[in-house]
């Protein structure tokens, strides 16, 4: 691991210069014993839960040397633990991207697979990263950690593992090829080009243009998977790499059961079945871009089918929780694919007595706003719903829609959520089937947690 005196542009002024850092947290919450606390800024200024790490055990913690309340923090700090190594800093986030770039080129030799898309990303990385497990120690992480703070994080637990799989995600211009020069990865992986962030990168060709920078920086086997289902990565040419294009065409014999999906493809030139524990329709595309990369990295057959049959829903993404009735917590974010594909999944669930949709607003979509809202509405005409419960503005663009096909006593908007919460609570029966989701920054995890009470 790298040490303290290893860091650049800062100094110690508590404990001992040349301790050796076990781990590294960023966590407003989850403190760990003997643990080097790195208080970004990240949504929010994470020099106020220092004082946490430390009475939970850090070995240490780095300091921006203009955070106001500097000396408070260490006097308190040395109170608490006299010999707290303590590190300050000018800049905590720059720091951190400063160590994670050198270890990041000390450890040039691992190679890194970066996966990006508008949907499904995390789903396919964690595929991937399922996979690889079964035969070499390969770096991951489940928790959305995508963006370039977040990244160089992962970056300094390099040194353990094999490889890495590693999840990329946009929300604007001019982000990505900076993120492409911190991995310098070996393999890249584009999923889809869809509309998630649309509103702020401008159009599905930019977003394109945008994702295909994480190549910038390619390097060792400079292979590009692509999915040749979507309209504009299946148009993608360039010499400067080599372009896999994977598809479900590739599949057959597709089986859905209550929880699972079964199918087969050519794998190393035989005829293969798999068997994936996911109610979801997008997954098998998901499952073929992972089975295709793997194969790529030679991982033998029977680890490839057994990865695949071993992957668990991620937290929040089509999670079926069941009770007294089924709750599927898909909230983590979302698109007007994602909820498009969800909903269908969801409405093509057999032996419930009714079918709830708990929907909120897709975020980040501008001007596009009212017509991927309208969109999502149009899919009703096809699902087998019984309720339709909305909050959030653009919502009642679904419910416009939806009023087409469905009986409007059953198409429910709110205001606010409180108001959702008590209505549904009040609706829900032994036996139905609730289907929610909505951007992260609507907060329906919360309906969750209501519903489970």
């Amino acid at each position: 691991m790298l040490k303290i005196k290893e860091i650049m542009n800062g100094k110690i002024i508590n404990g001992k210069e040349d301790i050796e850092i076990a781990g590294y947290n960023i966590s407003t919450n989850r403190h760990f014993r003997n643990e080097f606390y790195i208080p970004i800024f990240w949504r929010e200024d994470r020099h106020k839960y220092i004082i946490d790490a430390v009475r939970e055990g850090a070995s240490g913690y780095m300091i921006s040397s203009s955070y106001e309340k500097f000396e408070e923090i260490i006097n308190e700090s040395k109170k608490i633990n006299p010999n707290i190594t303590i590190y300050q800093v000018e800049n905590v986030n720059e720091t951190l991207l400063k160590m994670a770039e050198n270890n990041r080129n000390k450890h040039i030799d691992i190679p890194i697979i970066a996966v990006t898309g508008s949907v499904g990303k995390t789903t396919t990385t964690y595929m991937i990263n399922t996979i690889i497990n079964q035969e070499k120690k390969s770096l991951s992480d489940s928790q959305n950690n995508n963006t370039k703070i977040l990244l160089s994080l992962l970056l300094l637990h390099l040194d353990d593992y094999d490889i890495a799989t590693l999840e990329v995600g946009i929300a604007r211009k001019n982000t990505m090829e900076p993120i492409s020069k911190l991995l310098q990865p070996s393999i890249v992986v584009i999923n889809n080009i869809g509309t998630a962030h649309i509103g702020n990168i401008g159009s599905k060709e930019e977003i394109l243009k945008e994702k295909l920078l994480l190549t910038k920086y390619i390097k060792d086997e400079k292979v590009v998977f692509l999915n040749g289902d979507d309209k504009l990565l299946s148009n993608v040419e360039d010499n400067k790499y080599k372009i896999i294009k994977f598809s479900t065409k590739e599949v057959s014999n597709v089986k859905y059961e209550e929880e699972k999906i079964t199918f087969e493809m050519n794998v190393y030139n035989e005829n293969t079945q798999f068997c994936l524990n996911s109610y979801c329709e997008h997954d098998i595309s998901n499952a073929v871009c992972a089975i295709r990369v793997c194969e790529f990295l030679k991982i033998s057959k029977d680890n490839i089918v057994k990865g695949i049959k071993e992957y668990k829903n991620v937290k929040r993404r089509f999670n079926v929780i069941k009770g007294e009735y089924t709750i599927i917590d898909d909230t983590y974010n979302a698109s007007s694919v994602s909820m498009k594909s969800g909903l269908i999944s969801a409405s093509n669930m057999k032996n419930y007595k009714r079918k709830i949709a708990v929907l909120g607003d897709m975020l980040e979509l501008g001007e596009y706003s009212e017509k991927l809202h309208t969109e999502v509405g149009n899919v009703f005409e096809n699902l087998d719903f019984d309720l339709l419960f909305t909050q959030g503005e653009n919502t009642r663009y679904i419910c416009k829609q939806a009023e087409k096909f469905m009986d409007k006593k059953k198409v429910r908007y709110f205001d606010n959520q409180e108001g959702l919460i008590k209505e549904l609570l009040s609706e829900v029966r032994e036996g139905d089937l609730i289907y929610l989701k909505a951007s992260k920054k609507m907060k329906f995890n919360k309906i969750v947690e209501k519903l489970l009470i």
